[in-house]
């Protein structure tokens, strides 16, 4: 009987030794996992002040075609590479000093009133929608100035305004020479007399390397 007993539990010992190689591993070993480092992207590269555009000189504005003519040549013989631009320009002239009207009736009145006065070139404007008086056109300002203070004085609102017309005009372009090296004296050397002329730098339509932009 106590053979039988000892048996048995020889027979569990080794069924519980080998459950336990079979089924029990232990706790699961940790894997250590690579990671990449996180890197910040390097910042974008700052591409280079695009360069200056190269100089460009303009001398104007001639008023006719032959006063052009003259200058283009005396450029050309001078050794200056030019290119000429046309353009329309408002050109002063003058200036008129007029009174308007609430109406026909009225203008009558301030006709008669400025000739009363002493003032004999004033006339009414015919069909004119503000019934104005002109009271003369003048080249000088300061001429025009008085007048209007004259008629004013007969308590009328006389109204000095610029006359302008358009004109051709003409302008001479030099790419690639700046506006101080026009300046040193060598223009008046070549001819050109600059008491009515300018010197600028090219306007945006014009292409400094050498053509006239669209």
């Amino acid at each position: 009987m106590i053979r039988i007993v000892v048996l048995v539990l020889l027979a569990a010992n080794l069924l519980y030794f080998g459950w336990s190689n079979w089924v029990d591993h232990g706790d699961p070993a940790l894997t250590a996992v690579k990671t990449t480092p996180i890197t910040e992207k390097p910042p974008a590269a700052v591409p280079p002040a695009p360069p200056p555009p190269p100089p460009c000189s303009s001398i104007g504005p001639f008023t006719t075609e032959l006063e052009a003519l003259d200058a283009q040549r005396k450029l050309a013989e001078a050794g200056w590479g030019v290119l000429r631009r046309d353009e329309k320009a408002q050109q002063p002239e003058g200036y008129w000093v007029y009174v308007a009207n609430a109406s026909a009736a009225a203008q009558s009145r301030t006709l008669k009133a400025i000739q009363t006065a002493g003032i004999r070139d004033a006339f009414a404007m015919p069909d004119d929608p503000e019934f104005r008086v002109s009271v003369g056109i003048f080249t000088e300002e300061d001429r025009a100035e008085d007048r209007a203070s004259k008629v004013q004085r007969l308590r009328l609102d006389a109204v000095v305004k610029a006359r302008v017309r358009e004109q051709s005009v003409f302008w001479f372009d030099v790419p690639g020479v700046a506006r101080e090296t026009l300046a040193d004296g060598r223009l008046g050397a070549a001819g050109l007399s600059l008491d009515r002329l300018r010197i600028e730098a090219c306007p945006a339509t014009v292409d400094p390397a050498g053509t006239p932009g669209a």
